[in-house]
């Protein structure tokens, strides 16, 4: 009797396991994504505003290549998905993290921006590139898109997974409505953007998310429907 006992104990005790671990993993991951925007923010405000500048110039040279050359973008959760190379964004992609030094040495995961989302309660680190790796780290930008760094003839398209079990990312981005607002924290300004609508669309319909001539625009993408990565949703949001 006592052995039945003890090994229905131990099943339900396996089953609340089962059911908080997931709530558990994704707390401390919510805090660990916050830990790495708080230093980010600490480290930006040690940095002469002469080199902010120059960080941010960079970037928006790199922009204007982007702008200049317009290649399109690939979907970053299909295959074959590859950086294009602009000689304008050697330095900015060689330092990854608009934080680091000239070498590119950082002591966080390459943060290059944030992503502050107040409706959903998110805020993130954003880092160049949408690999794997960016991806399981926070928000990645899709390359051949802009930097999130602003400014006229720019479209950043920042993506994220819709959640990984432990990890919220862009789960809720459906929940999104026209008039929301979202940010994209820089080295020192908050850039402001508001959300116009969203879209249902398949990888390959890539023609919305290009850069639009005097237009500041950023475009939040993630797989659709949940637990499916058959379409995208993308949120389109207009600089304020």
């Amino acid at each position: 009797m006592n052995k039945k006992k003890g090994f229905i104990v131990g099943l339900f005790a396996i089953g609340v396991i089962v059911v908080i671990y997931p709530h558990v993993a994704q707390f401390i991951n919510n805090q660990i994504q916050h830990t790495y925007v708080d230093h980010f923010h600490a480290e930006a405000d040690t940095i002469p505003t002469t080199l902010k500048r120059k960080k941010i110039n960079d970037a928006r040279e790199c922009n204007n290549a982007i702008y200049q050359n317009d290649e399109g973008l690939s979907d970053p959760f299909t295959e074959g998905y590859n950086p294009l190379d602009y000689t304008q964004c050697s330095q900015v992609l060689k330092e990854r993290s608009l934080t680091a030094d000239t070498q590119g040495n950082t002591t966080d995961i390459d943060t290059f921006a944030t992503l502050e989302i107040p409706k959903l309660g998110l805020h993130i680190p954003i880092l160049l590139g949408a690999s794997d790796y960016a991806l399981s780290q926070g928000i990645g930008q899709v390359e051949g898109s802009s930097l999130p760094v602003g400014g006229p003839n720019t479209h950043t398209v920042l993506a994220g997974h819709r959640g990984m079990g432990t990890k919220e990312m862009f789960r809720n981005l459906d929940e999104l409505q026209p008039g929301d607002v979202f940010y994209i924290h820089t080295l020192d300004e908050r850039l402001v953007y508001k959300v116009e609508g969203s879209a249902v669309i398949l990888p390959h319909e890539t023609d919305s998310l290009r850069v639009k001539e005097g237009k500041d625009l950023a475009t939040l993408l993630t797989c659709h429907p949940y637990r499916s990565n058959t379409h995208r949703l993308v949120v389109y949001g207009v600089r304020r």
